[in-house]
């Protein structure tokens, strides 16, 4: 059974004021709009989702700025509603969707999503989903950095094969009459831990 494509729901105004990208100093709304536009057009066709944009609409043109493209649908509310209320209808009417998700900062919106059990995301993260580097399909991932400071950082052969020298080294220098009773500052290996620690970066290695 085909998984249908993930559809948003998102809170035009809001995402605009989420971020500097979009309204420069002077700028008008036409003009910010049209850069969240323009911008949300890319992001839909590279992950495939369609887009509805909403925006709060005025007396004078109520929905006369209405457009659709290939993945943004943009529709403006009829005064005296918001697109808050639009957005609100269209969550109530898909009740349960797993595939639809609510674009919004505003708590209103996000607590008329939770009652219909719709997913949502505030504007700000939203932002970092829009501008993420793409990447070319098939392209190996970006090794992460290693500086030390991983919770789980792997080893390479040579640094295995360091640590195994390191540690049978302690093992047969350590004196075997005196008692260890894990209070010494320095407690020797015994063959059975050098095994333990041996076979676990050789685990962590191969991963």
């Amino acid at each position: 059974m085909a998984t249908e494509k993930e559809h948003l729901l998102i809170d035009g105004y809001n995402l605009i004021k989420a971020s500097q990208l979009f309204q420069g100093r002077g700028d008008s709304l036409e003009r910010a709009r049209n850069r969240l536009q323009q911008a949300l057009a890319a992001y839909g066709r590279r992950v495939d989702k369609h887009i509805t944009l909403y925006y709060d609409g005025t007396g004078e043109s109520p929905s006369a700025a209405n457009a659709s493209g290939p993945h943004v649908t943009i529709e403006f509310s009829r005064y005296p509603q918001q697109a808050d209320d639009l957005i609100a209808q269209a969550v109530a009417q898909k009740h349960g969707a797993k595939w639809l998700r609510v674009i919004s900062s505003d708590r209103a919106v996000q607590r008329s999503a939770a009652r219909h059990k719709i997913r949502s995301t505030c504007s700000e993260d939203f932002i970092d989903e829009l501008t993420e580097p793409v990447q070319a399909p098939g392209a190996p991932a970006p090794a992460p950095d290693h500086d030390g400071t991983e919770a789980d950082p792997s080893l390479d052969p040579n640094e295995l094969d360091q640590w195994e020298v390191l540690f049978r080294k302690e093992a047969d220098e350590a004196p075997t009459a005196s008692a260890h009773d894990g209070t010494e500052s320095h407690p020797p290996l015994n063959p059975s831990e050098l095994d333990h620690w041996e076979a676990l970066f050789r685990k962590k290695a191969d991963r």
